[in-house]
């Protein structure tokens, strides 16, 4: 008896454990918005279009071509927080200076960062490499 609690103890231990790494994986998912304009479901960093400048992510290609013939439509469907992702950043996040035009630019996380200048596009690709370095 005491071999069949202490296994299922342990079975028990290693799901949380494991549904513990799902979620962290999920909520580490480079992505601006977090749901499809179109079908209101999780997206896939697969499936993405270019919206004004950044990126707003889809479940499935066809909800891409949907979102294409209606981008606005869709757009004001996402919640705040999701409309909020997908705008480009207006600030250098080097600076904080004003962004004059979205001709410099990396791709980070899943979204287009703009920068003031090249100097300080290169050194934010050098503080990325840095903390890659570090973890």
């Amino acid at each position: 008896m005491r071999k069949f609690a202490f296994t299922l103890f342990l079975v028990s231990a290693l799901a949380v454990v494991g549904a513990a790494k799902m979620l962290e994986g999920e909520a580490k998912k480079p992505v601006t918005n977090k749901r499809c304009p179109v079908m209101n479901s999780e997206v896939s960093e697969k499936f993405r279009a270019e919206y004004k400048g950044q990126y707003v992510y889809f479940c499935c290609q066809g909800c891409i071509t949907m979102f294409e013939k209606s981008p606005e439509t869709y757009i004001a469907k996402l919640s705040k927080e999701d409309q909020d992702a997908i705008k480009p950043n207006e600030l250098c996040p080097m600076t904080n200076e004003h962004i004059h035009d979205q001709t410099r630019w990396i791709e980070h996380e899943g979204r287009r960062v703009y920068f003031c200048c090249d100097g300080c596009k290169e050194g934010f690709k050098e503080k990325i490499a840095a903390e890659k370095k570090g973890s």
